[in-house]
C-alpha cells in the first residue's frame, strides 16, 4: 500500500491507504483518513452529489492526488468519492492513472 494524500485545489483533505484496484483500467483506491476541513466544508457537498450529482460542482473541486513516490498523480478519469451518511467508512478512488505512473506506485503489480 501507498499513502497519497488528497487535495481539493490547495486544500488538503486527507490521505488514502492506497492498494491496486484494478491494473488495466490504472485505478488505486482505499479508505479516505479525512482532514477536519474535509468534514467540515467538504463532507456535505460529496454526501450529497451521492444523491444528486453535482458534476459542475465537482469540477470546480479541482481534486487531486500527490505521492510521495510520484508526484502529482494524473487522473484521467478522475477521482471518485464515497461519502455515504451514516457509514464510518469514507472510500476514494483514483482512475485512469497512466502505466508508467502506475508503475512508479506500484511496481510488483
Amino acid at each position: 500500500m501507498n499513502e497519497i494524500q488528497l487535495f481539493a485545489g490547495l486544500t488538503f483533505l486527507g490521505t488514502i491507504e492506497a492498494k491496486v484496484v484494478d491494473a488495466s483500467m490504472g485505478v488505486i483506491g482505499g479508505t479516505l483518513k479525512p482532514t477536519s476541513a474535509y468534514y467540515t466544508n467538504y463532507q456535505p457537498f460529496f454526501q450529497a452529489h451521492l444523491e444528486t450529482p453535482n458534476w459542475e460542482g465537482l469540477a470546480a473541486l479541482k481534486l487531486k492526488t500527490v505521492s510521495p513516490l510520484a508526484g502529482e498523480i494524473v487522473a484521467e478519469g478522475g477521482i471518485d468519492i464515497t461519502d455515504v451518511d451514516g457509514v464510518d467508512q469514507i472510500d476514494a478512488n483514483v482512475c485512469g492513472i497512466g502505466f508508467q505512473q502506475m508503475n512508479q506506485l506500484f511496481p510488483d503489480s
